[in-house]
């Protein structure tokens, strides 16, 4: 774990250290774009723009914050959508946080209960063994002898967000660094600042376990969320069950069948909490997992976006628009949902549809099988580069979250290599969802 650092929270402080830091990560670049043209260097040589993303990685991880929650986003994406030497630089991002100190902690205690962490516990580790964007980990023993793991926010956390996403031009130009063709991602920021302000009440976190144990855990056998202790939590601390499980780099070690299985239980978690029960876990960075050969574990509830009926029903015949081949009904609902909304788009969107579903084609058979090896970004790589897409509206506000699910899902079961029944639980749970509409009606 790295050796704690002064926090910094105030809005002038990290626009500093922020703007310090695009300007020496834009520094490599443009070094770069000189020597190639000098000495015609390799355009896609990668040295510079490595060096460029560990400039800012490095400030995401020691400002945590709204910084620190972006380069988690990006880092789920793995190799799809970067090179895989900057993905690798991602991965490290938490690892590499350093924690708060030790009078930060005693001051996070004192402020919700008036007592000292060894008041509190029979046992409390002060080193934490994790470190997130927005709090950190410890170990610690109840009276009991029971093993707790608790996560305490970091100070004034909040005013640090909001400082981070009033420097939002700032974010653009760190997403812009590493995706340069970005389009208009002003809804997506805003939904962004909107969850990770949320993700600071840790009692409405608290409320988010309570409800996916009573009505999703049921639904899924080999799926374990770990109960919270309310006595020993409040905004700023939660305290759960320590629940041992193995990571996903383990985990793909498993044989065959374990993998499928827990493969299988990704997939129906991800296909009930979307379209049977409308509320979808949201962050699904590796670290929120744990597995055992015929176990999910599934933490951190802080990000869970809740889905309107209506955003529902228009993305289901999105997708099975796909799955018949329909295109006027692919136009109508991507246009309904907000993407390629002009007449002149008719073109782009057929374009668009042909690409998606050649995608989504080896989803749509009956049988059991694995993700198919087509990295779906280069697939559209083609498509992004021919369409200009600055200054272009991106979809409604709901695709972050739900985008940054399905792409967490879409990762690990290619990571684990698992063969799943992509239809049965993905068609039980539509026909859930319409019985459910017509009943309300």
């Amino acid at each position: 774990m790295a050796k704690s650092k002064k926090f910094k929270s105030g809005q002038i402080s990290r626009f500093s250290k922020i703007s310090s830091s695009l300007v020496l990560a834009g520094a490599h670049l443009a070094t770069s774009k000189i020597k190639e043209k000098i000495n015609n260097i390799d355009p896609n040589n990668l040295t510079a723009k490595i060096k460029a993303s560990k400039e800012v990685i490095e400030t995401m991880g020691t400002m945590k914050g709204g910084l620190m929650k972006l380069g988690q986003m990006i880092s789920i994406t793995e190799d799809l959508v970067l090179p895989p030497e900057i993905s690798a630089l991602f991965k490290k991002l938490q690892k590499s946080a350093p924690p708060m100190s030790k009078s930060d902690l005693n001051k996070m205690f004192q402020l919700s209960f008036g007592k000292k962490p060894e008041d509190l516990f029979q046992t409390f580790n002060s080193t934490p063994i994790a470190a997130a964007s927005i709090g950190q980990v410890h170990e610690a023993w109840l009276e009991n002898g029971q093993k707790v793991a608790v996560k305490v926010q970091y100070p004034k956390i909040e005013d640090a967000i909001k400082a981070d996403f009033k420097n939002i031009d700032k974010l653009k130009a760190i997403l812009l660094l590493l995706f340069p063709n970005l389009p208009n991602i002003d809804n997506y920021l805003e939904e962004m600042r909107r969850s990770i302000i949320e993700e600071c009440n840790y009692i409405v976190e608290q409320e988010n376990i309570h409800w996916f144990r009573e009505y999703l855990m049921p639904r899924i056998p080999g799926l374990y969320i770990p109960k919270v202790f309310p006595e020993l939590s409040s905004r700023n601390i939660l305290t759960m069950e320590f629940v041992h499980g193995e990571t996903i780099e383990v985990a793909k070690n498993y044989p065959k069948e374990s993998r499928n299985k827990i493969g299988q239980i990704l997939f129906d978690v991800h296909m009930m909490s979307l379209y049977e029960l409308n509320r979808v876990h949201t962050d699904p960075q590796n670290g929120n997992y744990l597995f055992s050969p015929d176990q999910v574990i599934l933490l951190d509830f802080g990000s869970v976006r809740t889905f309107p009926s209506e955003f529902i029903e228009s993305y289901i015949k999105l997708i099975q628009s796909i799955e018949n081949k329909n295109f006027e009904s692919y136009r109508e609902m991507i246009q309904h949902l907000g993407f390629l909304t002009e007449e002149s788009d008719i073109p782009l969107i057929k374009e668009h549809f042909k690409i998606i579903s050649d995608l989504y084609l080896p989803y749509t058979k009956d049988g059991v099988y694995s993700v198919d090896k087509i990295n779906p970004f280069r697939l559209i790589e083609g498509f992004v580069k021919s369409v200009d897409l600055k200054g272009r509206q991106t979809p409604r506000e709901e695709f972050v979250l739900l985008d940054r699910s399905n792409l967490g899902f879409y990762t690990k079961v290619k990571y684990l290599n698992s063969e799943i029944d992509w239809l049965t639980s993905k068609h039980r749970a539509w026909e859930i969802f319409k019985a459910k509409k017509s009943k309300n009606k």
